[in-house]
Formats: C-alpha cells, sequence, structure tokens
C-alpha cells in the first residue's frame, strides 16, 4: 500500500473497533496493577512512498525478553502522562525518532505478559518521512524494516498451539518478516494490527 493512500485513511482506522483476540481470554488489568509498558507500531514511508513498520531486536540480556523481536517500547515512567507519552518517549530512546514527530492514530487492546508480570498498551503511530534510525545500542540489537504488505501475506503467517501461562491451551501466531520469528505478545499485537487495518486494504 502505498504511503499517502494510508495517512488518508487515518480518520478511518480511528472510528474502526478493536476486534480483540484470542490472546486477551478474559484477562482484566487490575485497576492497582502498576507495572505497565507502552509499545508502538511505527510506520513510515520507504524510498518508494510504500507503506513500512519497524521492529527492533532486544540485545541478548539475563530477562525474559532476552533477543526477542519487538516493537519500540518499555516501562511507564512517572513523569509519563499517559501511556502513548510512554510509547512515544521509547520509540525516540531506542530507535532515535523524536516523539515531535509522530502521529499516533490508534490505541490497540492492552495484552498482560506473565513472564515479566507487565500489561503493556500498544499503539500505532507515524512519521510522513523516512526516519534516520539510531539504535540505543544497550537495548537494541537491530532493526526490521517490514513492508506492510507482509503484514497480509499468509505464507508469513502460522499457527501454533501452545499451552500459555495464564491462558491455557490456545492457538497463537507465529510471524516470519525476513527470517526473523517474530511470536508471543508482539506476535500476537500484529496480528490484532492485521485484523483492524485488513477494513482498509480489503
Amino acid at each position: 500500500m502505498d504511503f499517502k493512500s494510508f495517512a488518508s485513511a487515518l480518520t478511518k482506522i480511528e472510528k474502526i473497533p478493536l476486534p480483540g483476540h484470542f490472546g486477551h481470554k478474559g484477562l482484566v488489568p487490575r485497576p492497582d496493577h502498576i507495572r505497565w509498558a507502552g509499545v508502538l507500531c511505527l510506520f513510515f514511508p520507504d524510498v518508494q512512498g510504500m507503506v513500512h513498520f519497524v521492529l527492533i531486536r532486544r540485545q541478548k540480556s539475563k530477562g525474559p525478553h532476552s533477543g526477542q523481536v519487538a516493537f519500540p517500547g518499555g516501562r511507564k515512567d512517572p513523569e509519563d502522562n499517559t501511556m502513548g507519552d510512554t510509547a512515544l518517549r521509547e520509540c525516540e530512546e531506542e530507535i532515535g525518532v523524536p516523539r515531535s514527530s509522530i502521529k499516533l492514530f490508534k490505541a490497540m487492546s492492552e495484552l498482560y505478559i506473565p513472564p515479566s508480570d507487565f500489561w503493556v498498551k500498544p499503539f500505532m503511530g507515524l512519521v510522513d518521512y523516512r526516519p534516520e534510525f539510531v539504535m540505543q545500542h544497550e537495548e537494541v540489537a537491530g532493526l526490521i524494516h517490514v513492508p506492510m504488505t507482509d503484514l497480509f501475506n499468509e505464507k508469513l503467517i502460522s499457527m501454533e498451539v501452545i499451552d500459555a501461562p495464564e491462558r491455557g491451551v490456545m492457538e497463537m501466531p507465529v510471524f516470519d518478516f525476513q527470517g526473523n520469528r517474530v511470536w508471543g505478545a508482539t506476535a500476537m499485537m500484529l496480528y490484532e494490527m492485521r485484523q483492524t487495518l485488513g477494513e482498509i486494504i480489503s
């Protein structure tokens, strides 16, 4: 999809109701839960003017998400007024895109991550230029620029049956983007985005 058509559809995307999906299975965040994170799926035009989004590969660490493919994002800080502020700040810190240039246009369903005991709030946003990405090397090992069309390529998605903590046995999506396996919470967020954005490209 070309970027101009995508950007012109933002008003319609904002109004599309969230489909919800298997990843939530009745889980509702407690009002007193203090471990929250915000992540951002950032869309941008490539040199041909086609829509791409960016994923990161996290550095190897002792944490539960070591080396995984993910969206830019992280823990809510006290100075963040909203979860959107968190997603924008973390995006700027991790991949160097100024938060002032990003338009948030859709908040997605929050998702609980049992291994780290975080509730994560994902957002979709865009910039109308091709960013000069600057990685925060302490956190980010590499970037993956994904054409939005790959999100809808049936050959790049499979369903796997797993026994998920807090959710039980369920089918979950796995994406293969340029040889990078994307699974877990990030894949579930991508699947909801696939369902939502499918409304404008079908």
